[in-house]
């Protein structure tokens, strides 16, 4: 093939057409999402998952029917993020699959500005259609499935928390990232749960100290919790809505974040042991 522009010419060896890997057919059976609404679904769970190769489960996105639509669950063993997709099932009762979350994330790139994604799960592959020309697929991203029994993810989640934190999400946004200036790299910030409100606190040895204060509603006994800052910033900015609520048992078990009011996201994170 010669590629010609002005004065400059490119020759460049072209191999037959036939040796082209033939792509597999999609699966029959299959579901139309709102874009948008798969997208932001993808932009909450894909961050979570483990970039960890020699743990290639966790390296996955694990797609499973939860009643009557699909749930999407990621972790990398130190944060877990869930999100429910309500009345979108393309699997039967108790099915579920492991997306590479590479995938899902080039994926959420290519849903910008789209109507619809088609998503088709075969055995082995998983198809997503984006949007349509003369009736066909503008886009079609196709998959291999990771092979593996994603880790039982349920019983992290307790039914009930007895410390109960309801904050605005964005000052407190705003008071971790200022904390975090002085937290070095592996430096927590702490979290003080009182029934006056929250502290924040960042203890960097060689640096020195910040502390700053946000109201919030607190339920529960005082308690002071750690949290890696870039984990906790990350599952706050996903939560939709202007109020958080985050729940715990106690310093050393993990503690959930979701918005205060009728979530369909839920984010787990790890405390981080201090003295």
């Amino acid at each position: 093939a010669v590629i010609s522009s002005g004065r400059s010419q490119f020759t460049v060896r072209v191999l037959p057409a036939e040796e082209y890997p033939k792509l597999p057919e999609p699966a029959p059976d299959a579901v139309t999402l709102d874009a948008a609404d798969f997208a932001e679904a993808l932009r909450q769970v894909v961050p979570a998952a483990s970039h960890d190769i020699d743990r290639p489960v966790l390296t996955g996105v694990l797609v499973a029917a939860e009643g009557s639509g699909l749930r999407l669950v990621a972790t990398d063993s130190y944060r877990l993020a869930v999100r429910d997709l309500p009345g979108t099932s393309v699997l039967r009762e108790g099915q579920k699959v492991l997306v590479p979350s590479r995938a899902l994330g080039e994926l959420g790139r290519l849903l910008a500005g789209a109507a619809e994604v088609t998503l088709h799960l075969a055995e082995k592959e998983a198809t997503f259609d984006v949007g349509t020309v003369d009736d066909l697929p503008a886009i079609r991203l196709t998959t291999r499935l990771i092979e593996g029994e994603f880790p039982n993810y349920r019983q992290l989640i307790p039914a009930s928390y007895p410390n109960r934190l309801v904050v605005a999400k964005a000052p407190l946004l705003d008071a971790l990232r200022r904390v975090k200036l002085l937290a070095l790299e592996a430096t927590p910030v702490r979290l003080a749960l009182r029934p006056d409100g929250l502290e924040l606190t960042a203890i960097a040895q060689e640096v020195g100290q910040a502390r700053e204060e946000v109201d919030a509603k607190y339920e529960g006994g005082e308690l002071v919790v750690a949290f890696n800052p870039e984990f906790l910033i990350a599952g706050l900015e996903a939560v939709e809505g202007d109020e958080v609520a985050l729940e715990t048992l106690d310093a050393l078990k993990p503690a959930t974040i979701r918005a205060n009011e009728g979530s369909t996201y839920l984010y787990l994170l790890m405390p981080v042991r201090v003295s």
